[in-house]
């Protein structure tokens, strides 16, 4: 049982608990926006009356704002202070929700919104977590931690299940997004109302200009280069060559820009001088790959799983409640044995395993399959998942000095972020590719697939058009099914690789005396 009354630093116990709840709340509903909107996607795409890639703009956006935010964060904290800039952000994702509201019938101003939503979602993070361990007094700064943490998981298990409440059962997804603009404010008034009167480390001096600056130059050329692929996912890189070569060279400019005045400041935005420690470069190199991997199955199952499979948003969403089972209690538990001492790499590729496993088992359905049937590769994905994220940060982070570990962490989660939503808009484009190949497949001139329908149909007594119809019909439904199998049997593949390519990292790394750092670290290192 918790004393919360020995634990706060100055707020009577009432204030405190307030203030626990409120940041625990701006938590959840920030992160839970990234995973509740998925099962959305289609109901959303009825809604505006666009095709679904469009819509999936929004959603690759978002990862790529949220990733790019965590850079801006901590110098904005450094020169505004936490409070401010949580305040900050809290107000932006409130706005950009009602902005989401407003521009249904406009869709380039609903993925700027969307867009907004993930930079204010990603900028929350850290001063967040910030504040709640300025109340904290330092002996009990592990309880803040850990109640903060407990939120990680979220958007990858309750989102979409909430997400698919709001579609289906309420039959409005608008819902989530009103309902989060008037939570967050609330969160936004708490804040501000126990610390009308605090200053929190101001630094007037910093030179936040020239970072801000920086930023613009970076957030420019990662938006840009999400577009690239977004444009490529409505024309299969394959048409729209003028505004391809727009965003390739609008990226290449500005991140050409980035380097050179980053490099040449001395506070830099992005300090390439951690990637000369060990493990960094490649730790961060395989979290990518991994997240891409399991960023893409998540996508493509909750969209698939309505649009093939023919599952509602509902239970499409509740199919990944089983996720949060035992991702927590893995977690916690792989932050025991890494804080005692055991190597990294081996939680990591049990990981990469594991995930390898429950993929490979959700490629043999013979589908359209059962839904209860579906449920138990989730518990196996939600352990592999609470032990992915901990390990390959720690093994990332395991030979960076203390004083850059945050940076370094913020860098991790910028990049695993972008790699999100390009992993959105590729695992799309992929789809597309792979389908328009089984369907020809199946249909080419004597497939025996398509002589074996042809005939059946005939058999029953239908008319040429009425075959030709229903043919059609069933070369969809089957390709997508075979797709779905396919896309699951390739992740197992990856995460099999993956799972071998974590014995090349370093064993040695650094031993601090206080873990209370590592596990902030390790906490902001599974954002989101």
């Amino acid at each position: 049982m918790i004393k919360w009354e020995r634990c706060s630093t100055e707020l009577p116990t009432t204030q405190f608990l307030i203030l626990n709840i409120a940041l625990g709340f701006g938590h959840f509903i920030t992160i839970l926006n990234a995973g509740a909107y998925l099962p959305m996607l289609p109901y959303v795409a009825g809604s505006i009356g666009e095709g679904l890639p469009y819509v999936v703009w929004g959603q690759s956006n978002y990862f790529a704002a949220m990733g790019a935010a965590f850079l801006i964060a901590r110098p904005l904290m450094r020169r505004f202070g936490a409070v401010n800039t949580a305040l900050i952000a809290y107000i932006l994702f409130a706005l950009s929700c009602l902005f989401v509201l407003l521009t249904t019938s406009m869709y380039p101003l609903m993925t700027a919104a969307r867009t907004l939503q993930g930079f204010s979602a990603g900028l929350s993070l850290s001063p967040s977590l910030s504040i709640l361990l300025m109340h904290y007094k330092k002996p009990k700064q592990h309880i803040a931690v850990a109640l903060w943490g407990i939120a990680a998981f979220t958007p990858f298990s309750i989102g979409p299940a909430l997400g698919g409440f709001f579609a289906y059962v309420l039959g409005d997804w608008r819902l989530l997004f009103a309902i989060s603009a008037c939570l967050i404010t609330m969160v936004a008034a708490v804040i501000w109302l126990l610390h009308r009167k605090s200053v929190d480390g101001l630094d007037s001096a910093y030179p936040i200009q020239s970072h801000l600056f920086l930023f613009s130059l970076f957030a420019i050329a990662c938006i840009a280069l999400q577009e690239f692929f977004n444009i490529g996912l409505i024309s299969a890189l394959t048409s729209r060559e003028d505004e391809l070569w727009l965003a390739a060279a609008i990226f290449c400019l500005f991140s050409a820009l980035f380097w050179f005045k980053n490099n040449s400041v001395e506070y830099p935005l992005l300090n390439f001088k951690v990637f000369k420690y060990p493990n960094y470069a490649f730790g961060l190199m395989v979290l990518c790959l991994a997240f891409m991997a399991l960023q893409s199955s998540i996508v493509q199952y909750l969209i698939r799983l309505q649009l093939v499979e023919g599952y509602t948003a509902w239970h499409a969403g509740l199919l990944f409640l089983p996720i949060f089972v035992f991702s927590k209690p893995l977690n916690i538990l792989a932050q025991y044995f890494i804080h005692h001492g055991y190597d990294p790499r081996v939680l990591a590729c049990i990981s990469c395993f594991g995930f390898a496993l429950s993929f490979w088992w959700m490629s043999t359905y013979t589908r359209p399959a059962p839904w209860e049937s579906l449920l138990l590769p989730q518990f196996l994905e939600g352990a592999a998942m609470g032990l992915l994220l901990i390990s390959m940060t720690t093994i990332a982070l395991g030979n960076v000095p203390p004083e850059e570990q945050l940076h370094a962490v913020d860098i991790l989660n910028t990049f695993r972020n972008l790699s999100a939503g390009l992993a959105i808009t590729l695992s799309d484009i992929g789809w597309d590719h792979y389908l328009a190949y089984v369907k020809n497949h199946m249909t080419f001139q004597g497939s025996i697939a398509k002589e074996a329908l042809s005939a059946h149909f005939y058999e029953l007594g239908f008319a040429e058009p009425a075959v030709q119809h229903l043919l059609r019909l069933k070369v969809n439904s089957v390709s997508g099914l075979l797709t779905l199998n396919a896309m699951f049997y390739t992740l197992a593949l990856i995460f099999i690789v993956l799972g071998a390519a974590v014995w090349w990292a370093s064993p040695r790394h650094i031993v601090h005396k206080s873990t209370v750092q590592d596990s902030v670290v390790e906490s902001l290192g599974e954002e989101p």
